[in-house]
């Protein structure tokens, strides 16, 4: 027989946490501003460590095949295993890092400068593109003299006011600028700070991966019951691989987006094809808006040059979409998100909103990893109750009574 004190127990803590919640959640509304402060004051104090878990993450695969590499070839000296197994580790991890490093330098030595030489050319021939397109509209207006001489006014005050902007004179005026220029100086200085910081948070990331990772076993083992703790190293494992599947795909989808589109614009005579390039390739890695982001943009600067080219580049890119869209990505992408484009759109919706460029990038493998886990629960839940799982069952369901578990519990 069930002790009635232990009843009111558990009645008495449920209470107890059922106020404790409300409390919390009424604190949170309260003070949300305040909160969003503390997480944001966190994150950027974490800034260094995060970036250099980023960085380890990425770098991982190539550390453990570098790794099994030198182990191989340090096998055949007179070393001890331990010794060779340390040797193998530090050299992988420092080939790793001079791996990227090398690629990000080699990668902005050779852009910088093209973009560099486009965007001044692009400066200096707005002015003259300008002029082309104000003769091209009053010529088109020739038949209308009053709305003719209305726009010409308005297009002179434009084009003078982008003189104006464009004069260097407006440049030197020192004290109108000191203050953005600082604050853009700080801007690099304290980026490249945290990208030094996390480079060196990735070796040791990299050096100590094991150990952390059985770190954590140990930990979720001594807090969580054997099945949970179960449960939690799935969800873990099928997280890294939606999560390392999809992100070092899409990188890589990016580039070669961006690398065709350098190809073909220099073949067709695009103006500016390093910037429309690199505008293309890296808004490809932001799914659905993506590929608009960048298009846009870059056809508007052809179209300051040439209409006919504008034409062909807008054909040229939804003809890349479909490609990348049906052949390349899914071919590099490993695993397929089994998301709908609304729970996508939805995603990259909100993700954008809270979290900026970086909600953006990895909404998409967050909310794969959540819809599969809560279709699990969703799918076990109806299995305890006898209920059929396949969604299109429900479709033209009107009552519950016509599932098969509704009609045996009606009939007991």
């Amino acid at each position: 027989m069930r002790n009635p004190n232990d009843f009111f127990t558990h009645l008495g803590r449920m209470i107890l946490l059922i106020v404790a919640a409300a409390i919390a959640m009424l604190a949170a509304v309260l003070y949300l501003g305040q909160i969003g402060k503390g997480i944001s004051a966190i994150f950027g104090a974490l800034r260094p460590i995060l970036t250099g878990a980023v960085v380890a993450y990425l770098l991982t695969p190539i550390a453990k095949r570098l790794e099994g590499f030198f182990q191989k070839r340090l096998a055949k000296t007179k070393l001890s295993k331990q010794k060779a197994e340390k040797l193998s580790r530090g050299l992988s991890v420092i080939a790793s890092l001079l791996f990227l490093i090398l690629l990000l330098v080699g990668f902005f030595a050779m852009l910088l400068p093209q973009l560099y030489h486009s965007l001044v050319g692009l400066a200096n021939s707005i002015p003259d593109y300008f002029r082309d397109a104000e003769a091209q509209i009053l010529k088109f207006l020739d038949d209308e003299p009053e709305l003719r001489a209305f726009v010409e006014t308005q297009l002179t005050k434009a084009y003078n006011g982008l003189i104006g902007l464009l004069n260097p004179e407006t440049f030197n005026k020192i004290w109108d600028v000191v203050s953005n220029l600082t604050s853009s100086l700080l801007s690099v200085v304290s980026f490249l700070v945290d990208f030094m910081l996390g480079l060196v948070a990735a070796v040791y990331i990299l050096w100590s991966r094991n150990q952390f990772l059985a770190q954590a076993k140990k930990l979720t083992a001594a807090l969580c019951k054997p099945a949970v703790a179960d449960r939690i190293f799935d969800i873990a494992r099928r997280a890294h691989k939606t999560f390392s599947g999809y992100i070092v795909g899409t990188l890589t989808d990016a580039l070669l987006v961006g690398v065709i589109t350098y190809v073909v614009s220099l073949i067709l005579g695009f103006p500016y094809a390093p910037i429309i390039a690199t505008v293309v390739g890296c808004t490809n890695i932001i799914p659905i808006l993506g590929p608009f982001l960048g298009a846009a943009p870059s056809a508007i600067i052809i179209l300051l040059v040439d209409p006919w080219k504008c034409l062909y580049f807008i054909i040229f890119i939804i003809i890349l979409q479909q490609v990348d869209g049906n052949i390349i990505a899914p071919r590099i992408i490993s695993g397929n998100t089994g998301l709908s484009g609304f729970w996508v759109l939805t995603a990259i919706t909100v993700a954008g909103s809270l979290f900026g460029l970086a909600g953006l990038v990895i909404c998409v493998p967050v909310t794969a990893v959540a819809y599969s886990l809560i279709s699990e629960w969703v799918s076990r839940r109806l299995g305890k109750k006898g209920m059929p799982t396949d969604t299109a069952t429900y479709a033209a369901l009107k009552e519950m009574a016509e599932l098969p578990s509704a009609e045996h519990e009606e009939s007991l």
